[in-house]
């Protein structure tokens, strides 16, 4: 699968965004590329060449997924509760409150191999997500039944620097993946990563997943979000 692809370390350069298929709302806009100067992760937001078949890669979990390879299928449904990670993925721990509810899970072997390191980056990716869900523009959006997860692939460097974002999956509502985006741009990073969690390619591959649903509104017009959120390691 061919996904069009921008190197960071290139001149900074401006392309056009793909208008979103079916699905999107009409008062949402494709996610546009942060247009600062220097190293900027890739944000990718043509879903022309996005397949929408799943695609599992967690059979060989200590290879770094490949090219279209960063849609995770996840078939299990998890276990609720209190529980920290452990050496075991799938394990969902429940976070937020009452008012905000959500589950957090290590998607695969080699996420729960590295718990402390993918634990580390999933806590700040919800923080900054949770943040972003009681901004006024996401907390006055009503999102429709049919709305998919997010899936959006990480690159960091060998330093733990976040080099690219690869949207994976398309929601079916725009806004959310470039919020999802904004999110992971700001939260992913890592100092002195573990060298035996490199992918295949000498870099860090991440795939994070967002599914997001309408909980309760005590106006009819500001929602709170169920938030469920996973990340795997490639």
């Amino acid at each position: 699968m061919n996904r069009k692809r921008w190197n960071p370390f290139l001149a900074a350069t401006l392309f056009a965004v793909a208008i979103f298929g079916a699905g999107c709302a009409s008062d949402d806009k494709p996610p546009l590329p942060d247009p600062g100067s220097g190293r900027q992760p890739k944000l990718v937001s043509d879903l022309s060449t996005v397949s929408d078949v799943p695609i599992d890669p967690l059979a060989a979990v200590q290879a770094a997924p490949a090219r279209g390879e960063g849609l995770l299928h996840d078939d299990s449904a998890g276990t609720s509760g209190p529980r920290t990670f452990e050496a075991e993925p799938g394990i969902t721990r429940t976070v937020g409150n009452e008012a905000n509810p959500g589950t957090v899970r290590l998607l695969n072997g080699k996420a729960a191999k590295f718990a402390t390191f993918s634990g580390v980056i999933l806590d700040r990716i919800y923080a900054r997500l949770i943040e972003a869900e009681r901004s006024e523009e996401i907390s006055r959006t009503k999102l429709p039944t049919e709305i998919r997860a997010v899936v959006i692939t990480a690159i960091m460097d060998k330093s733990g620097k976040l080099t690219e974002l690869i949207l994976e999956q398309h929601s079916g509502k725009a806004r959310i993946d470039q919020m999802m985006l904004d999110v992971c741009k700001k939260s992913i990073w890592y100092e002195n990563p573990p060298v035996a969690a490199l992918s295949g390619d000498g870099d860090y591959r991440l795939t994070i997943k967002l599914k997001l649903e309408n909980y309760a509104s005590s106006d009819e017009h500001h929602w709170s979000f169920i938030t469920d959120l996973g990340l795997g390691v490639g």
